[in-house]
């Protein structure tokens, strides 16, 4: 069996500006996860209490939602309307922001996760049945595109080429091509991350980068995955895990690294750059 080596950074001198700090955004949550943004503004869900949030610049935290039957990940469409993975019902739920309208669409099991492509392919992820779903959200009928152990974490490539799906308790992040129709061509084995001794490696919400490498969210850390050199292993600033992320521009043009560690929602100027995969309304 061939060894995998793995690099320890020190996050100051490699990711993160000269001085800048972890800043708390919100804690007391029982477990925040499902970041996503658009014009300033973010949005995140505490998934067992059902609740979505949304947080402007300058203003306190607002509660914005607070029956999404266990809403997990969150993505904008290139319709504008923020969809949620829900956990406690079959169905993704839809938030119109402006007229304030919800929609539900079934689905035939509840939902952890989801990524969504420019021309409104949806893609989610079944850990209990092993599967990722696939519906058109102009005529959405989810039919089964792949299956894999326990997929969670689900994000497009930088290019928005292929879906990357990671292995909850496993190492490895897999890769589908994504079709003309949106359906998911053959996987391959595309990343491989650092696991704690019981080789669960809690693959949970990642990011892909601007130079195709992957920002992952993990048991150890989060962690920079490449194709070509070891993965780089960014250790959790909290005493808990790092279960989901997302990199943020905001108005001024700074990037800000979102981090979700189950019971708090952190931040920290970043240089890393965001790959454009995912539409943002």
């Amino acid at each position: 069996m061939a060894t995998v080596c793995f690099q320890t950074v020190l996050a100051e001198d490699t990711f993160f500006p000269a001085g800048s700090e972890w800043e708390v955004v919100g804690q007391g949550y029982k477990v925040v996860e499902g970041i996503a943004a658009k014009n300033g503004t973010l949005f995140y869900t505490d998934v067992p209490e059902s609740k979505l949030f949304r947080l402007e610049p300058g203003k306190p935290e607002f509660l914005m939602d607070k029956a999404t039957a266990k809403a997990n990940g969150l993505a904008f469409g290139p319709d504008g309307i923020l969809y949620s993975a829900c956990m406690g019902e079959p169905r993704i739920t839809g938030w119109n922001l402006e007229s304030g309208a919800r929609k539900e669409i079934p689905l035939p099991s509840p939902a952890n996760d989801l990524a969504i492509t420019a021309k409104g392919h949806l893609y989610c992820t079944w850990s209990a049945l092993s599967a990722v779903y696939h519906l058109n959200l102009a005529d959405p009928k989810p039919v089964k595109a792949a299956e894999m152990p326990n997929p969670n974490g689900i994000t497009l490539n930088h290019d928005g080429t292929e879906l990357w799906v990671g292995e909850f308790r496993g190492d490895t992040v897999r890769a589908f091509p994504i079709l003309a129709d949106g359906a998911l061509g053959p996987a391959r084995a595309a990343f491989k991350v650092k696991v704690p001794a019981d080789g669960k490696g809690l693959i949970d919400g990642m990011t892909p980068l601007a130079d195709g490498r992957l920002l992952v969210a993990t048991a150890l850390g989060l962690q920079i995955l490449s194709t070509s050199a070891p993965p780089i292993l960014i250790p959790n600033p909290t005493p808990h895990r790092a279960n989901y992320v997302r990199i943020i521009t905001d108005a001024e043009g700074k990037r800000w690294m979102y981090v979700a560690h189950v019971k708090s929602l952190l931040r920290r100027l970043t240089t890393l750059e965001p790959g454009s995969g995912e539409p943002t309304p």
